[in-house]
C-alpha cells in the first residue's frame, strides 16, 4: 500500500509517517517508479504499536529502542515490561506532585477569600496562611452559596453561567 493509504488507515498524516521513517521507526518496503513509498500490511500493525506506546507515555526514542533491537519474544516482552514499569513509577510520582499542587492551590484560593490586613501581594507574610487558617477558610468557602469568583448570583446547584466556573460545592 502507498503512504497515503497507510496514513488514512492509521488516521495519521503522511508527514507523521515520513517522520517515523526518518526516526527509524517505520521502513517502507520500497518505492514505486513514481517515487511513492510502498508499505506492507505489517506497517499498519507497526504504526498501531507506535501509537499505543505513545499513548502509554513512551517517547519515540524509547519506542525505537524497543523495536530496533529484535530478539526472542521473551526478551522483547521483558524490555517492554521494564519500560512500562518506569513509566508507571514516573506517573505515580507526577500524580503525587499534582495532588500536592492541588492542595496548595485550594489553600491559596481559600486564602484569597479574605481581605489582607496590609500591603500588596508578595510584600508581606499575611498572604501566607497557616494550616488552621486554610482549613477554616476551606470550610467557609464550602458553605457559601453561589459562585464567588466573579461576584455573580448564580445558584450553587450548577455551573456558573456567567463565567463558566464549576460549581464550588461539588
Amino acid at each position: 500500500m502507498r503512504i497515503a493509504d497507510l496514513a488514512r488507515r492509521a488516521g495519521l498524516s503522511t508527514a507523521t509517517l515520513r517522520y517515523y521513517e526518518q526516526e527509524g521507526l517505520l521502513q517502507p518496503l520500497g518505492r514505486t517508479e513514481a517515487g511513492y513509498r510502498v508499505y506492507g500490511d505489517d506497517a499498519a500493525q507497526r504504526v498501531c504499536f507506535i501509537q499505543r506506546a505513545k499513548a502509554l507515555g513512551l517517547t519515540l526514542r524509547e519506542i525505537q529502542q524497543l523495536t530496533n533491537e529484535p530478539s526472542d519474544a521473551g526478551i522483547e516482552q521483558a524490555r517492554l515490561r521494564h519500560a512500562l514499569l518506569h513509566k508507571l513509577a514516573d506517573t505515580d510520582s507526577r500524580i503525587a506532585e499534582l495532588e500536592t499542587l492541588r492542595g496548595e492551590l485550594r489553600d491559596q484560593l481559600a486564602r484569597l477569600g479574605s481581605t489582607p490586613t496590609c500591603g500588596h501581594v508578595g510584600d508581606c507574610g499575611c498572604w501566607l496562611p497557616t494550616r488552621e487558617e486554610v482549613e477554616h477558610m476551606v470550610m467557609d468557602v464550602a458553605n457559601e452559596d453561589g459562585c464567588t469568583c466573579c461576584g455573580c448570583t448564580c445558584p450553587s446547584d450548577g455551573d456558573c453561567t456567567c463565567c463558566g466556573c464549576p460549581d464550588p460545592n461539588r
